[in-house]
């Protein structure tokens, strides 16, 4: 991340500099969650500082603490921590996951999963700090489904493919927020925009438990009748609805609809259905903590034969149900 002229991230806009732990941890607490901060080696020279900009759903940080230091927040329940270093390196836990993050390996904290950190001597990171119900309303608007725990590979490849363009996005975020363009006003409509932006990029590039359905076809400016069958679909697809239910909410023919679906979205309407049925079904499996038994997310994404749920989810994933629950990817 280019550093401004004060020769940091956001040198304009400074929290705190202190040498002390305890102060340390008391401010950075204010504006993250409760933690425990302690230092690995007395040799270190403690030396912390951030620097933060606040817009409405999220905000940028530049934290250092100099020496060696282990971090040890717990879940951070409401918001994910976007962390990358610009200098240094950092081990990081979080959940079963661990990362080792360098400038080139960024790491993604999801809000429900234990973390744990340490921060080696020289440690430089900018961080990303997102509401969590920021995260599932931008889903939920991409998608038209109610996705609410969606968690996130926690290793961000920067010089990946598609991850180098959201990084692109946020360097100039960063930059613009150094400068006082952005960051001004909370409310102002380029703000949101910008948040917005960043969010939707994070959710079509980073691997996570909803990234499927981000691969789906969207209906764009298909005509008014599929946008409303895709609405009923989207809102009832765990009820049992049939092609009649949808035509008569869509106010068509059957063979209308099933016309306007294979143009727009080449398949028909109760294969849409299937789809996101089968789509919002592995999203329950990869982010389930052992609380549901597989026959229990069948019936929570739809699906009422668990034979034919198990068949149809192993053509589209290529893994049976049991399968996905079991490597738990995102736990």
């Amino acid at each position: 991340m280019l550093r401004t002229a004060r020769n940091l991230p956001l040198g304009d806009f400074n929290c705190f500099e202190t040498l002390d732990v305890d102060e340390a941890r008391e401010i950075v607490a204010r504006k993250f969650c409760s933690h425990r901060l302690e230092r690995m080696s007395a040799s270190d020279r403690f030396n912390a500082c951030q620097n933060r900009v606040e817009g409405k759903r999220l905000s940028l940080n530049y934290i250092r603490y100099g020496a060696d230091v282990t971090i040890d927040p717990g879940e951070l329940s409401d918001f994910y921590l976007i962390q990358i270093p610009i200098a240094g390196t950092a081990d990081v836990q979080n959940g079963t996951r661990s990362v080792w993050s360098t400038p080139s390996t960024g790491v993604v904290l999801n809000p429900d999963r234990n973390t744990t950190m340490r921060w080696h001597a020289g440690c430089e990171q900018v961080l990303v700090q997102i509401e969590r119900s920021y995260v599932a309303e931008i889903a939920t608007r991409m998608t038209g489904i109610g996705l609410n725990a969606i968690r996130f590979q926690p290793g961000l490849q920067m010089n990946r493919g598609p991850i180098t363009v959201w990084t692109r996005r946020l360097r100039g975020l960063f930059g613009a927020a150094a400068s006082g363009q952005i960051f001004r006003h909370p409310d102002d409509p380029c703000q949101r925009q910008l948040e917005e932006a960043l969010v939707m990029s994070l959710l079509e590039v980073q691997v996570n438990t909803a990234s499927h359905f981000f691969k789906e076809p969207a209906a764009g400016t298909a005509p008014a009748i599929l946008k409303r069958a895709m609405a009923l679909i989207n809102e009832r697809f765990d009820q049992d609805i049939s092609l009649l239910d949808i035509c008569a909410f869509a106010g068509t023919t059957p063979r209308n609809l099933q016309i306007h679906f294979k143009r727009e979205l080449g398949c028909s309407p109760m294969e849409k259905l299937q789809d996101i049925r089968l789509n919002f079904a592995r999203h329950l499996l990869l982010s389930d903590s052992g609380n549901h038994s597989v026959s229990e997310i069948a019936e929570m994404s739809g699906h009422r034969h668990a034979g034919r749920f198990s068949q149809g989810y192993k053509m589209r994933f290529q893994e049976t149900p049991r399968q996905t629950l079991r490597r738990r990817r995102f736990c």
